[in-house]
């Protein structure tokens, strides 16, 4: 999976992300898993849920198809964290609230699509994956921005993404 680099982590809308994907150089994307560079081309869509205080909202998420290996790979973008509906930046919220002691289930009162069982699962997660990761590179929670950079160059995934697929960061320069 290829994940593009966004300032805007709270816009979840079909436009916004087809105005990001639209935009990109696609000659400037390289492969995930050969790393050859100006072999992809958009393959098709998929549906992904993503959890917003007015509800679940749905994007079509690109997918493109290396010319050179065959693979595809999706295209999402760094608000998006991968197989999860909760988004990266309620994620670090909750994080940054069970690491400062406070009310980490404020979050539930600002986002009702994510409930006290999220909350959990998503403290749990960071503990039993994550937390060791980031110490053990003295990489720091803020800004998020710099935490998702500093986890892609150090361990080629998304923050808090669990699942090892091959996942690049492209920080779109146009």
């Amino acid at each position: 999976m290829i994940t593009v680099l966004v300032e805007e982590y709270n816009i979840f809308t079909q436009n916004f992300y087809e105005s990001v994907i639209f935009s990109l150089q696609f000659q400037q994307l390289q492969c995930p898993s050969c790393k050859h560079s100006a072999c992809l081309t958009i393959h098709g869509y998929y549906k992904r849920a993503v959890a917003v205080p007015e509800g679940l909202t749905f994007l079509k998420i690109c997918r493109v198809k290396c010319s050179e290996c065959g693979k595809t790979h999706a295209i999402l973008i760094s608000s998006l964290v991968p197989y999860s509906r909760i988004t990266t930046a309620d994620q670090h919220r909750v994080i940054c609230a069970c690491e400062e002691g406070t009310d980490r289930n404020a979050i539930c009162n600002d986002n009702p699509s994510i409930d006290e069982n999220c909350v959990k699962s998503i403290s749990l997660r960071f503990r039993r994956f994550w937390l060791q990761r980031l110490l053990a590179e003295s990489i720091p929670l803020s800004p998020l921005r710099e935490l998702i950079r500093r986890c892609f160059s150090d361990y080629s995934l998304q923050f808090m993404q669990v699942h090892r697929t091959a996942n690049l960061l492209f920080s779109n320069t146009t």
